[in-house]
């Protein structure tokens, strides 16, 4: 019979979850309600959102947030450990392998033995349960027979048999010379009133011991016993304890003990001599003679209990009778042994100093793969320590719950860096982006030490804007009018650049000097250029004639765009520098930008740039001189998808080409255009250079 101690009641921490935003949305102003509602509503947002600024302001501070990260790692090992089943039992088996591998051999007991009665030691009675009395009282009348020291009977008396057998072991147990201490039923132990009132009549006058063994609740392992059970102001001993105090052992003080189980001194040898019941009568003097024999039953498998042993073997080879049981724990009683179960406190401390090493490790700034050897490298150490302590010392410290919160700890400090990254990142964003392009920032994020002072030549595509009119509007504006007018027209002309890739290199009032392929490299650099350039104008269009229909009479945006090489780099000083570019390639931008103005156009984009695009159509300009060049540069202007099929676009190339060659023909064919198109600017602006006697797509730019 064993004692189901129920397991303690382990603390449970509720764990507060921030309170939820409970508040309302649009549908709070159609709701009526009273005073108390509204009140607790604000204190509730209010606590939300001091919480909220707890922990930001927590986790913002590496060491506190540490602690937060350390004290969570453990909280959770704690709460699966004695929550989660699955956890538990893995912590159980792995301090069970321990002992099972690693308990130290002994030599076979000299002062305790058992006595088994067993199957064949019934075939000679009539019923298997309870116990034959008489065959009981044979027993001990062999054992006192061999000058036994003390005798412990661990069977149940919990109700009647045959009279005569029940009042002949009645009778023998008292008329006994030698000790004897007989296992007592008990409520704790789940008999009924009447099967404890039996008991206690039938054992009244001798000493009796409550069968304490405990038993796991989750894998029913028996790891442990109590001494003594202490119940208003009550105090019973355990069988074994009985016993062990009988023989004039001093117990320990404490209720609870873990079973050092005995080892045998080899495979074959028990920690115990074992006899079966029917051989007692043969067995020598010397055999039992001074020994403490225990007296229990092994009837079968199904009634025998796990231990730490059964661990590493399948079925019930190293299940043992509960008998077989008490003699360990009498056996460690008598040798003042104990196991090295460390105390909660010990536990906890191991657990935080493994969330400890998991935060600290995940804070090295070593790269991924790093970051996931160390680990699989220290947690086996770690589990290879605990193997080397039980060796060393005997003491069984826990290995999945620090593990648990190692691991724990790793995660949450990986995710709290992310975050911090994030944050960070959203910090410079805002407050370099006021000055820096967000190509310039992210590089300076990513990769902090390319921004050094120097430079590099790199084909790149400029595209300068400008807004006509500008100084005029300047002029004839309210000053809060004109400066949100230019912040919404920059703010959503710089969205559109970024939207395509483009850096921002500069903006000068209302103009906008952007750049291509740098820093970030972008094969098609020239396209986004255009493809940014044809948005622009589009949404320009639109937002100029917006503020028109509000009275502001606001000029057309003018775009210039070149591909050239340059030097692009950091310039400036130590203290100080400017993500730019330096080279030809800019002036030519800026000037195709300005000469829009000459040439009737909003969008001046050079052969260079548009021999690099695909899937975009351009218009012919002019083969351009600008001013300070020897060299011509071909200029032309992009096309809407929906204008290709225009036949002015069509007849305007062929007019271009003939003109190109120097064609007289082509004069006529300008003529009908011109006359067709009236306001078109490019056929104005070549058939009044025709008329004039320049029979020549070159043009020299002289004030620009």
């Amino acid at each position: 019979m064993q004692f189901e101690y129920p397991q303690p009641i382990l603390d449970r921490f509720t764990v507060l979850p921030l309170i939820a935003s409970l508040i309302y949305r649009g549908e709070y102003n159609e709701c009526r309600w009273d005073e108390h509602s509204r009140k607790r509503e604000r204190t509730l947002r209010a606590v939300y959102d001091s919480t909220l600024r707890w922990l930001r302001m927590a986790f913002e501070n590496v060491w506190l947030a540490g602690a937060i990260i350390i004290s969570i790692a453990t909280l959770i090992a704690h709460t699966l450990l004695h929550n989660v089943a699955i956890v538990e039992l893995a912590e159980n088996h792995l301090s069970d392998i321990r002992i099972a591998l690693l308990a130290p051999p002994r030599q076979q007991s000299e002062r305790i033995a058992v006595i088994l009665i067993n199957d064949d030691s019934l075939d000679q009675v009539n019923y298997r349960s309870p116990i034959d009395r008489r065959l009981i009282a044979e027993i001990i009348d062999q054992l006192e027979a061999k000058s036994v020291a003390a005798i412990g009977l661990n069977l149940r008396f919990d109700r009647p048999t045959e009279a005569e057998k029940d009042a002949q072991l009645y009778d023998r147990l008292r008329s006994l010379r030698i000790p004897i201490v007989v296992s007592m039923v008990s409520d704790k132990t789940g008999y009924s009133p009447r099967q404890r009132e039996y008991s206690r009549e039938y054992l009244e006058g001798l000493q009796t011991g409550l069968s304490l063994i405990l038993r796991d609740t989750i894998d029913h392992t028996v790891r442990a016993s109590l001494i003594r059970l202490v119940e208003n102001d009550a105090t019973q001993l355990g069988f074994s304890a009985a016993l062990a105090q009988t023989v004039g052992i001093q117990l320990p003080e404490r209720e609870r003990i873990f079973i050092d189980y005995r080892q045998g001194p080899d495979a074959w040898t028990p920690p115990f001599p074992v006899y079966p019941a029917e051989q007692v009568a043969k067995l020598p003097k010397s055999a039992l003679e001074n020994r403490l024999v225990l007296i229990g039953t092994d009837l079968g498998h199904t009634r025998r209990l796990r231990t730490p042993f059964s661990v590493l073997n399948r079925g019930f080879a190293n299940d043992l009778p509960g008998v077989i049981i008490e003699a360990h724990v009498l056996s460690q009683l008598i040798e003042g042994r104990t196991l090295g179960v460390v105390p909660d406190w010990v536990k906890l401390a191991i657990t935080v100093a493994m969330a400890i090493l998991g935060c600290l490790l995940s804070l090295l700034r070593v790269n991924l793969l790093s970051k996931l050897l160390i680990p699989m490298v220290l947690l086996p150490l770690a589990w290879f320590g605990a193997l080397v302590l039980y060796i060393v010392d005997g003491s069984i410290v826990p290995v999945v719950s620090p593990t648990i919160a190692f691991v724990a700890a790793m995660i949450m400090t990986a995710f709290w860096q992310w975050r911090s990254e994030n944050l960070r990142r959203e910090r410079v964003h805002h407050v370099f982006g006021q000055f820096l392009a967000p190509a310039v920032v992210d590089q300076l994020l990513e990769k902090p030490g390319e921004l050094e002072l120097g430079g590099e030549v790199r084909e790149i595509s400029f595209l300068f804007t400008d807004l006509e009119g500008f100084t005029h509007l300047t002029e004839t504006t309210q000053p809060r009018v004109m400066v949100g007018l230019v912040n919404k027209y920059l703010e959503e002309a710089c969205n559109i650049v970024m939207s395509h890739g483009g850096t921002i290199d500069k903006i000068v009032g209302d103009a906008l000097h952007v750049m291509f392929n740098a820093p970030l490299l972008q094969e098609d650099h020239a396209q986004r250029a255009v493809r940014c350039a044809l948005e622009l104008d589009e949404w320009s269009e639109d937002f100029r004639r917006f503020q028109q229909r509000q009275g502001i009479e606001l000029g057309v945006t003018r775009i210039g765009i070149n591909t050239g090489k340059c030097i692009v780099g950091n310039f400036g000083g130590e203290s100080r520098f400017d993500y730019t570019a330096h080279g030809d390639a800019i002036n030519s931008a800026a000037r195709l930008e300005a000469i829009n103005k000459e040439l009737g156009t909003t969008i001046c984009v050079s052969e260079t740039t548009v021999d690099q695009c695909q899937g975009i159509y351009f218009r012919s300009v002019a083969t351009l001189v600008l001013r300070g060049k020897n060299k011509a540069i071909k200029a032309y202007t992009p096309l809407n998808t929906e204008k290709l099929g225009d036949t002015k676009v069509i007849l305007y190339e062929r007019a271009y080409e003939l003109l190109t060659e120097h064609e007289p023909e082509c004069k006529q064919m300008f003529d009908e255009l011109a006359r067709l198109h009236p306001t078109d600017p490019l056929i104005a602006l070549h058939q009044r250079r025709i008329s004039q006697g320049e029979l020549s797509t070159r043009l020299v730019i002289t004030r620009n």
